[in-house]
């Protein structure tokens, strides 16, 4: 069957991707035909709301909502940004996508249609008023009311209808959001592959307190609870920031801030990809930024000990949103949520919100919670930081964006009794993982802002390996089948995020599995072996025509200093490693996820005080992270494309050629064991004549030649890409020329696929308040250049 875009909009598209009848590649072809248009495609009235005084322009700048009001609406505006019963927000979105033509209302902000008969007239107050239940097999519907942001009813339920596997979706499907990164740290975990073990596992992470804090105790003896490892250290050196400066920042700001990158990186959004993110008024990486926080223990520290002439660090939360998103220069909307348990969960609902109205691209949300001062010491006390990258399902299908899970609903419901539900017929099964405080409190403690994002980190992970996790009634983990209707048809696991604590509203999330593609990336990345004619087709991972001929592929590695680029190239060879040999024992049947393919550490990260068991915190020098294991290594094609793409170009750097994988763990793992190549101070390196060239631009010109500002300047990148000239491409890219690989590719939808790759290593120094000299890099390391999130 010829499909085209002319005969079908974007929810025919979706519906027909998820019953099987159409392809990933012709999904994402037609997705960004439609979106390069910019035809409307959706039937029906738009379903405006009554309007009620001046809509604040989208995007215009960062706030700090310290509590949103106890009756938030459903994915309602940040305090601040709207009133009771406003209309949505009509402003058009420019397309991210390198096509010229940009819509009037792209894909991803769709107008607020239905096929309902009528529209919503200004005497209803509904938020979102629900159609008649389409023909199908739903399955567990989420029958609650919903209110305004005063708390008011907002009429009749809408009930969340998940369409089964191989069945026709509904309309909602328009309004769903891919989890497209995740980042996460919590007890005895560095990474959430250790985390992951330690939930199926059902180890118990709990405690004494912490004895690697400044400051003494925080319990007493007797007392257990759930800490994390080097509250106490940041690498103020990878963020460009001064070593004095971070020692002001709130430690959570800290923890938070590299989270946020390492999810950013899992998502391949902090290069290219990240740029061309753009925002209602065009303004590039467009990303909103949504912290749930509630407690400021340093404050009470640096209050207590605090002498006349001594600086203080900055009261508020500011640093976890507005001053986080401008450190990485994002352009979206940035707030701080403080709703106490649900404070993270809540600030996943509004970048639910913003990413509705088209204020951003992409949204970052998350929380964290660290205890620092003993006035909150407890029992069963926790502590946590995650966060994940949304973005909505269309537009990440369109990207070619690894989803983890898609986010089908977040409400906070009011308090009246739901309203019955007009479905007929048997019900279908309900969600098969439900994630509380209970729950998240047996595996981490009372995590406070952090239980949220646990608990919907939990959720993902679940999800994403269809394995069940310990819980009670369930003592043991288990896999998780899919569930079917009365009829037989299978329906797509789902997972309930419900937070309802005792002061404050409920808070939830409703998730569902990604079923992945029938031709996953790795498959379609196969490499070719005659020559390709340009263009370079979007399914062919080649770096150029006559290069696709060759086998070889163009790897790019940067970080902001030679030891974190030395860091690097180790963390990416030990991760390729298993790929470089034949696999010593039977690999897991098809369809098994990635976590459970891999071998869990024989030891925690953490001692049974809670302390790094490597080396003590008050250890001088820089301390390296554990390289987190991201699932079976791709391949090279798609391995290296995700580099280029999406990962951010800092001044110290390393390009290689090579044609496998083998190849590749090879020199990288020469390049980490040589410390002339990577503390060398010098502009550009050749390493023993291998093709291993490198370069440190911290205290070099960056584009010598003033190519940047060159109109032929593109034109020429071009020609050399298709020509295969890796050799030029490469020179150009290490003397500092920017390069926008993602436009070279002209890649869409399945042929620019990213991975989930290892992220950046920290190199992590303690930094505290009282430090009259904090622990700062050698001389010849530091230096503003190397500021991950600036441009190169």
């Amino acid at each position: 069957m010829d499909v085209t875009a002319d005969l079908m909009d974007e929810r025919e598209v979706l519906t027909r991707f998820k019953a099987g009848r159409l392809e990933r590649a012709q999904a994402v072809r037609i997705l960004t035909a439609l979106m390069s248009t910019g035809t409307a495609r959706h039937p029906g009235p738009q379903q405006a709301l009554p309007a009620h005084g001046a809509h604040r322009p989208a995007g215009s700048g960062a706030g700090v909502t310290q509590s949103p009001p106890a009756g938030l609406a459903r994915n309602a505006a940040p305090a601040g940004e709207a009133t009771p019963g406003q209309a949505r927000s009509a402003t058009p979105a420019p397309v991210n996508h390198p096509a010229p033509a940009v819509p009037a209302r792209p894909p991803h902000a769709p107008a607020r249609t239905t096929p309902a008969p009528a529209p919503t007239t200004p005497s209803t107050p509904a938020a979102r008023t629900a159609s008649a239940p389409p023909a199908q097999d739903p399955s567990t519907p989420m029958a609650q009311d919903t209110c305004d942001p005063v708390g008011r009813p907002a009429g009749e339920a809408r009930i969340r209808e998940t369409g089964a596997v191989g069945a026709d979706g509904p309309e909602a499907d328009l309004d769903r959001y891919a989890v497209v990164g995740i980042a996460g740290r919590y007890p005895g975990a560095a990474d959430l592959h250790l985390h992951w073990h330690n939930l199926r596992e059902g180890r118990d992470t709990s405690c004494a307190g912490p004895l690697d804090r400044p400051g003494g105790p925080l319990l007493e003896p007797g007392l257990r609870g759930h800490f994390l490892a080097g509250a106490a250290e940041f690498d103020a050196e990878f963020f460009g920031l001064d070593p004095a400066e971070a020692a002001l920042m709130d430690p959570q700001a800290r923890l938070f801030q590299e989270i946020v990158w390492e999810a950013l990186e899992d998502a391949g959004c902090t290069g290219s990809r990240l740029d061309a993110l753009t925002g209602p008024d065009g303004s590039p990486r467009a990303v909103g930024v949504f912290a749930g926080v509630s407690s400021a223990d340093y404050a009470l520290l640096a209050a207590q000990d605090w002498s006349r002439g001594r600086p203080m660090p900055a009261a508020g939360h500011g640093d976890l949103a507005a001053r986080l998103a401008a450190r990485l220069r994002l352009s979206g909307p940035a707030h701080a949520v403080d709703s106490a348990t649900t404070s993270a969960l809540a600030a996943v609902h509004l970048a639910v919100g913003a990413l509705r109205r088209g204020e951003c691209a992409a949204a970052v949300a998350g929380g964290v919670e660290l205890l620092l001062h003993p006035s909150r010491a407890r029992d069963t006390a926790g502590e946590g930081a995650g966060a994940l990258v949304l973005k909505p399902l269309a537009r990440a299908l369109a990207d070619g964006d690894h989803i983890h899970a898609v986010l089908s609903d977040t409400t906070c419901p009011s308090p009246q009794p739901p309203a019955p539900s007009r479905q007929s017929g048997p019900p279908a099964p309900g969600p098969g993982v439900r994630e509380s405080e209970a729950t998240t409190a047996r595996r981490i403690g009372d995590a406070g802002a952090a239980t949220g994002i646990a608990a919907l980190t939990s959720a993902v992970l679940q999800l994403r390996t269809a394995t069940l996790a310990p819980a009670p009634g369930r003592p043991a983990a288990k896999a998780w089948p899919r569930p079917r209707t009365p009829h037989g048809q299978e329906l797509p696991r789902t997972a309930l995020v419900e937070l309802a604590p005792a002061h404050g509203p409920r808070v939830t999330a409703l998730l569902e599995e990604f079923p992945p593609p029938p031709t996953g990336p790795t498959t379609q990345q196969a490499p070719a072996q005659a020559p390709t004619p340009a263009p370079v087709p979007a399914q062919v991972p080649r770096s150029g025509p006559e290069q696709a001929a060759a086998g070889e592929e163009l790897v790019l590695l940067s970080a902001p200093t030679p030891a974190h680029l030395a860091a690097l190239a180790a963390r990416l060879a030990d991760w390729i490693a298993p790929a470089t040999t034949p696999p010593a024992e039977p690999i897991a049947p098809a369809g098994t996820e990635p976590a459970d393919r891999t071998t869990p550490p024989t030891a925690p990260d953490t001692t049974p005080d809670g302390g790094a068991p490597a080396t003590p915190a008050s250890a001088p020098g820089p301390k390296p992270a554990p390289a987190p294991a991201a699932g079976p290594p791709p391949s090279l094609g798609a391995l290296a494309r995700t580099l280029r793409t999406g990962r951010a170009a800092l001044p110290c750097r390393l390009a290689l050629t090579v044609r496998d994988l083998p190849r590749l763990h090879t020199e990288l793992t020469r390049f980490a064991a040589q410390p002339h190549s990577t503390h060398s101070t010098h502009s550009v390196q050749d390493v023993q004549g291998e093709g291993i060239v490198s370069a440190d631009l911290r205290s070099a010109p960056h584009d010598p030649y003033a190519l940047a500002g060159v109109p032929e300047t593109g034109d020429y990148l071009a020609a050399l890409w298709h020509a295969g000239r890796l050799e030029q491409l490469r020179r150009l890219w290490l003397s500092g020329l920017p390069v926008d690989w993602a436009a070279l590719e002209r890649r869409s939808g399945a042929g620019a696929m990213v991975v989930s790759l290892p992220p950046s290593p920290f190199l992590r120094r303690p930094l505290w308040l009282g430090d009259t000299h904090p622990t700062a890099a050698p001389a010849d390391e530091a230096g503003r250049a190397g500021a991950a999130g600036e441009s190169s």
